[in-house]
């Protein structure tokens, strides 16, 4: 299996039917199908069948004795919805997540490495406003992290 590198920032408009259409770089990885959840900071995550299944081995564990275990499968399984791709490339965007995460006609897909992220526009535009007021701190917890880890490395 290639590794997907989902990358980048698109512009799109969700149709009055509830349908966007992926980036054209990457509609044939969605030839299959796809995977939509409800993220954790007001956007939708769109993953490849591969994606997928890479995903709930991260999220799910096998555990299911701890409560915690059992509330984060009920949340990851209970919210993924499988999607199709009709002859245009688009996907249909259930309308309880689109209510939820106030999709109703600007959105912005965005490119996450592994998935990609579906953002109403404005919040995306608010969200990157924060970002980058962060970025500098957030090099610098990464750096710390690195650093830790290393550490932790020599000492072993």
């Amino acid at each position: 299996m290639a590794t997907v590198d989902f990358t980048g920032e698109y512009e799109h408009r969700l149709d009055d039917r509830g349908r966007l259409a992926i980036p054209s770089a990457y509609r044939g990885l969605f030839e299959q199908g796809g995977y939509l959840l409800p993220g954790p900071d007001g956007q939708i995550e769109l993953y490849t069948p591969e994606g997928y299944a890479a995903e709930k081995e991260i999220r799910t564990v096998a555990d299911k004795r701890r409560p915690s275990a059992r509330r984060l499968a009920r949340n990851f399984f209970g919210r993924v919805r499988r999607i199709e791709t009709d002859r245009q490339g688009r996907i249909l965007i259930p309308s309880q997540l689109r209510e939820e995460r106030g999709l109703d006609g600007a959105t912005t897909i965005i490119g996450m490495g592994d998935y990609l992220e579906i953002w109403n526009t404005d919040a995306w535009q608010s969200e990157q406003a924060e970002l980058d007021i962060a970025y500098a701190e957030l090099l610098q917890d990464l750096a710390d992290a690195i650093e830790e880890s290393n550490r932790n490395e020599d000492l072993s």
